[in-house]
């Protein structure tokens, strides 16, 4: 009995016939017919009904079928656990709820110069912590430290929230701002920005947001149009006719906070010590 007739006959046992079936898994209709009666005298037993121009399964072979998944899924979950076993040894993954550190850390341990491959993602806090206690995660980055048994938290940096503004807008030349002052204008937001993404629409109710997902395409609107845009102390560039404007509302300013294994506190005391040192400046 081989892996991919087990396959086969859970196809059929979700699809009903051997065209539909053997369509799903990309074998021709006669070599699954050969491979289902090959396991049908296998197993010793009759498991399909057939006449002359149909073949369906009897109770038995739909009790066949239930053990077949069983076998098929505990199969695939293996593979899977052993290919994440292999990416963990091969791979440094970092988490974070922003861009913005991620983008340094991940620099910083590049620079280190591990034979590994530095990878980020950007997760809620609580996939974070978890991923982090499992070991999906090597480090991850919150807002906050975390308090999980065996692990340690170094204060990372800070990272405060900026309009970005036409130089000609009537409000450009202010020290500060407040997300009041601008509620109601038209808005640039780009959508890959992990925690801050709601924090605009949360405080700015009577804003209309224009969403990008492509950063690139994000990139051309903020240079090339008059509408407001959003950026951050840590990833602000000089952009000519443009001027950057801190906003003074407490839920723009964030205080990250990078864990890890207690272990690794060396580590994490030399990251934090050169965050913006290494930090790869790009718009938000």
């Amino acid at each position: 009995m081989e892996l991919y007739q087990l396959k086969e006959l859970v196809a059929l046992g979700e699809y009903g016939t051997i065209s539909k079936a053997a369509e799903s898994v990309g074998v021709s209709q006669p070599a699954m017919s050969r491979s289902m009666r090959m396991l049908e005298d296998e197993l010793g037993v009759p498991i399909f009904r057939r006449t002359s121009n149909t073949i369906c399964l009897n109770g038995t072979g739909k009790l066949a079928v239930k053990l077949a998944r069983s076998i098929t899924d505990s199969i695939d979950k293996a593979v899977e656990e052993i290919r994440e076993a292999d990416r963990k040894q091969r791979t440094i993954l970092v988490g974070s709820e922003a861009p913005a550190p991620l983008w340094s850390v991940v620099s910083m341990l590049s620079a280190v110069g591990s034979e590994k491959t530095i990878a980020g993602e950007m997760k809620s806090r609580r996939v974070l912590e978890e991923g982090l206690r499992l070991g999906t995660y090597r480090y991850i980055i919150t807002d906050g430290p975390t308090e999980i048994d065996g692990f340690s938290s170094v204060r990372l940096g800070e990272e405060n929230l900026m309009f970005m503004l036409p130089a000609s807008h009537p409000l450009a030349d202010r020290r500060t701002l407040s997300f009041k002052d601008l509620d109601g204008e038209n808005m640039l937001l780009y959508e890959n920005i992990g925690f801050w993404r709601t924090l605009p629409e949360r405080k700015m109710p009577s804003s209309r947001f224009l969403l990008q997902s492509d950063r690139e395409a994000f990139r051309e609107l903020v240079l090339r149009s008059n509408i407001p845009s959003f950026t951050t102390d840590l990833v602000i560039n000089n952009l000519d006719g443009k001027v950057a404007v801190p906003i003074s509302d407490k839920e723009a300013h964030v205080v990250f906070y990078i864990s890890a294994h207690s272990r690794e506190l060396p580590m994490l005391s030399y990251l934090a010590k050169h965050f913006k040192g290494e930090l790869q400046l790009g718009q938000v």
